[in-house]
């Protein structure tokens, strides 16, 4: 088997002006020395006796990120401590397996790089390095449509959406996720205690104030660190279906969930819900060890349960066809599925009868692997999220729900933001707001812009997108900085071991939560005030922005004016590959087939009128 590239290469989906990259070739580096052999035809690739690799001075007049392109020479097992650095920070992987053969790679990673020099480090002692290019990171424009993708939405949900809408590339929405729970529940009777409810016979744990959203634990560390409540609380449908869902504790706790988003929604705040999906009367959504989830040895046929750490539930059986072309709606697994989803949907549906909407982030974390909803290909599970869309939307016709996709790395990529893999993407008519998580380390606060590019780059400017777990909050400066605006973030919790609130100093809490940019539950202008868009779809929306989009290899260039047109398609390296249009042309969409070339990043260029576009393209 021939080799190929498995690291993810960094291609925008945005609209700029365009200006080639800078190269630098390695050979003309001091203390580099071309190397020689059959194997690196092809180029003058460079090594150096130096174990951290290449090191290349670049540059610049602007602090901002900026697009690495390098070309390697990769032999048999030199992947091991292959990294593209900046200024000594790793930005990039260049393979994650092992190679079989000896081969030559374009690789990118994007960073922010400060104006002066700067130094970037290009893979080890045994690589051979051909070039890198440098290029200033376009700035995205987003064509955001003004309404949810639920049909007839409620009213309550185009409100939401639309503050979300207008706030997108602005200002960022505070969050903070509830683990552990204040509640008071009669056993004996099986019900919840509300606030005001408690009578001596009851013995009630907590007061009043615990059980309110405000007093929960981890709203209430939030609030002593950062002197603010954040605007977004995290609920978790854990155990709302699964073992045990019935029984006192684990009701209880299902049945505060809304308890509290009532709460939150009538101080002005947002509501966003998780789920941890156990399966039937499984106990257990983790897949452990390799191979993890139905594949794992332990997994039998016929068997679902769980051990500790590992449940065999394999929804794929709930669809026929390998790429799960087709629901197989007499299957065990179809069953559990849509009847744990109806259980969901139940609770939902209370809510949308009280006027409140909700950020819904099911099946998150799509292609690690370590749910079981993740341990399949990214064609079923496309189809298994189409399903519990369909089925909480078509069929149990919810309509407070702003749906979020959440994009994760893929583990055959590596674990850096090269690794965003959207091909688990369900598609646009399916997702409001494409999400990432991310757990930065102790005290780091940098806007995690090579994320928000690659999404980005992978899944277009038609979405807002959001950072839906942190530990460690983005500063604002760099998010401003590296105009990287996450319409909102949503720390871990403190509770339950999390300890998230501590990657943050309480100095950085008051300095952002004092930020204007940042939206706490005071800067909330009440559900009330907020003016619904009353377009009914995003393709009503009117751009005078030349469209460039790419589904497949079928490329659309919608021209929004009629007049002279010249439409060319060039490489990485400014290298004109193809004339797609010329001459005085209507306003309106052209259509190309990109069939016939090459796999790889590509730079659409268009002048309609005085007007001047660019747009980079990724041919799979």
């Amino acid at each position: 088997m021939g080799c190929k590239l498995l690291a993810a290469l960094s291609a925008f989906s945005m609209v700029s002006a365009f200006a080639a990259p800078t190269m630098y070739e390695a050979e003309d580096l001091p203390g580099a020395s071309v190397a020689e052999g059959a194997e690196f035809s092809g180029g003058k690739y460079a090594k150096t006796a130096d174990p951290s690799g290449i090191t290349f001075t670049v540059k610049v007049e602007e602090t901002a990120v900026y697009d690495i392109t390098t070309k390697v020479l990769i032999k048999q097992y030199d992947w091991t401590t292959s990294k593209i650095a900046v200024n000594g920070v790793d930005v990039g992987s260049m393979l994650t397996t092992p190679r079989n053969c000896d081969s030559s790679y374009v690789v990118s990673a994007s960073a922010k790089m400060k104006v002066g020099e700067n130094k970037i480090t290009v893979g080890n002692q045994a690589l051979g390095v051909d070039y890198i290019t440098v290029e200033r990171h376009p700035d995205p424009t987003f064509n955001i449509g003004t309404a949810p993708v639920t049909p007839n939405a409620s009213e309550s949900a185009k409100k939401l959406y639309s503050f979300l809408r207008e706030n997108f590339g602005k200002k960022t929405v505070s969050g903070m996720m509830i683990s552990d729970q204040n509640f008071n529940y009669d056993y004996g009777n099986m019900r919840l205690i509300p606030p005001g409810g408690c009578t001596p016979a009851d013995s009630c744990k907590f007061s009043d104030e615990e059980v309110s959203w405000k007093g929960q634990t981890d709203i209430a560390e939030f609030y002593k660190r950062s002197g603010h409540y954040p605007a977004i609380g995290g609920f978790d449908m854990l155990f709302a279906a699964g073992g045990h869902h019935e029984e006192g504790w684990f009701k209880g706790y299902t049945e505060n969930n809304l308890l509290m988003t009532e709460d939150l929604w009538n101080i002005g705040g947002i509501p966003t819900y998780t789920w941890h999906w156990k399966v039937g009367e499984d106990t257990v959504f983790y897949t452990q060890g390799t191979p993890a989830g139905f594949n794992n040895p332990g997994c039998t046929e016929g068997v679902m349960g769980t051990s500790n750490t590992n449940t065999c539930f394999n929804y794929t059986k709930a669809f026929k066809g390998e790429q799960c072309q087709e629901l197989d709606e007499t299957s065990q697994e179809y069953k559990d599925i849509v009847a744990d989803v109806d259980i969901v949907s139940g609770y939902f549906k209370q809510l949308e009868e009280k006027g409140i909407a909700v950020i819904w982030r099911p099946l998150h974390e799509a292609s690690g692997g370590w749910f079981w909803w993740g341990t399949a290909s990214p064609e079923c599970y496309v189809q298994l999220y189409r399903l519990v869309f369909d089925r909480m939307v078509k069929t149990n016709k919810l309509t407070n729900l702003i749906w979020v996709w959440n994009i994760n790395t893929d583990p055959k990529f590596g674990y850096d933001y090269s690794a965003l893999n959207a091909a688990w993407y369900p598609g646009d008519e399916y997702v409001d707001i494409v999400a990432v998580d991310i757990y930065d380390p102790l005290n780091d606060h940098n806007s995690a812009a090579n994320y928000y590019n690659k999404i980005v780059s992978d899944v277009g400017t038609s979405k807002m997108i959001a950072l839906s777990e942190n530990g460690a909050i983005p500063d604002i400066d760099s998010i401003a900085e590296d105009k990287a605006y996450w319409s909102y973030w949503m720390t871990w919790s403190q509770t339950w071991s999390g300890n998230f609130l501590e990657k943050t100093t309480t100095e950085m809490w008051k300095k952002n939560l004092d930020d204007e940019r940042i939206i706490a539950l005071d800067d909330m202008p009440g559900w009330d005030k907020v003016v619904a868009e009353i377009t009914t779809s995003a393709s009503s929306r009117i751009s005078n922005k030349l469209n460039i989009t790419l589904q497949g290899n079928n490329l659309s260039i919608t021209i929004p004016q009629a007049g002279h047109t010249n439409i060319a398609l060039f490489d990485m390296l400014g290298h004109k590959v193809a004339n797609l249009a010329k001459g005085n042309l209507p306003a309106g969409t052209l259509q190309f087939s990109l069939d016939g070339i090459a796999r790889g990043n590509y730079i659409v260029r268009a002048k309609n009128g005085t007007a001047n576009y660019a747009q980079r393209i990724r041919v799979k």
